[in-house]
């Protein structure tokens, strides 16, 4: 028989066993049926569909980046439609991930507290200057500042942590174009934005914006403290903050650990409505402020990218 003709058998024969042998060499393939190891094959498909969002995750995300920075050195009509229409999604998207993991309390937070109210004044069509200062205020001071304090993270790939950034950055974005660019941020929206020449204001950029913030504590404190208290595994805010920081416990008693967490809520929106109220009057002031906090938000974005890859290698779950 003919080395050709043993070869064949040879192939055959191991068909049955997966395993497919080539004759003169100690090479082979595997060829193993999807249907002996269902968990495997499911796996495997797990990771590649995940691969294939996070692929399109950061086109998408690069393509965002793109575009709202032409939107906001030229076409700065851009921003409102596509907050108004973005926003709703990716929230929409992101509480129903977060339902899934029992992090829906999160949700709660005042981030989307201030987008909704920026939401209410762009649909609103009699809202004058005094809620655009308040929402102004809101937008480039706790919100802004808390992408850079709460490490917000670049990474181009996870749309999770892409939807974090846009909820911060977004509404500064847009009361940046608002501001300084009103006709032109109008030009194709529902209504006209009020030019306001006005600088300081006490009241609305600064009493007015605290005081929201006060209220919107006084509720997160009774949803989350009085009326739901989760537990286990459902994470909050605040319960993912005691746990991290020993320091919230400085006071002892059932609600000493609440007055550390709503006091040190309350000194940050103090301290970063400041730079909020300088921005409002100062151009250059409210660039470099945008483009600060973009920088570390940036920089949080290498560091994941270069420590976690480096240390733990890619995972789709990541």
């Amino acid at each position: 028989m003919c080395t050709t003709e043993k070869a064949k058998i040879k192939r055959c024969k191991c068909k049955k066993k997966g395993r497919l042998t080539i004759d003169g060499s100690d090479a082979y393939f595997q060829l193993e049926n999807p249907d002996e190891h269902p968990q495997e094959t499911k796996a495997l498909d797990k990771e590649k569909n995940g691969r294939v969002l996070e692929k399109t995750v950061f086109v998408l995300t690069s393509v965002g980046i793109i575009l709202l920075t032409h939107g906001i050195t030229w076409a700065q009509w851009i921003l409102p439609i596509t907050f108004a229409t973005l926003t709703p999604l990716l929230v929409g998207i992101k509480t129903f991930c977060y339902w899934k993991n029992k992090w829906q309390y999160f949700m709660v937070d005042f981030c989307y507290f201030a987008n909704t109210l920026t939401l209410v004044y762009l649909w609103l069509p009699d809202a004058g200057g005094e809620l655009f200062r308040v929402v102004f205020a809101l937008a480039n001071g706790p919100v802004l500042v808390a992408a850079a304090v709460y490490r917000n993270s670049l990474v181009y790939h996870n749309h999770d942590k892409i939807t974090s950034c846009y909820i911060h950055f977004l509404p500064a974005l847009l009361t940046f174009c608002i501001r300084w660019f009103p006709e032109s941020t109008s030009q194709f929206w529902v209504k006209d934005f009020i030019t306001d020449d006005s600088d300081f204001d006490v009241v609305w950029l600064y009493a007015v914006p605290l005081a929201s913030f006060f209220v919107h504590s006084a509720l997160y404190c009774l949803i989350i403290n009085v009326v739901m208290r989760p537990r286990e595994p459902y994470v909050t805010s605040y319960s993912y903050l005691a746990e991290k920081y020993n320091n919230l416990k400085c006071i002892d008693g059932k609600w000493g650990q609440g007055l550390v967490y709503y006091g040190m809520n309350w000194l940050f929106c103090l301290t970063s409505l400041l730079p909020a109220v300088l921005a409002y009057s100062y151009f250059s002031v409210h660039c470099t402020l945008i483009a600060l906090v973009f920088l570390v938000v940036l920089w949080n974005g290498a560091s994941y990218y270069v420590h976690v890859f480096s240390e733990r290698g890619f995972n789709v779950s990541e």
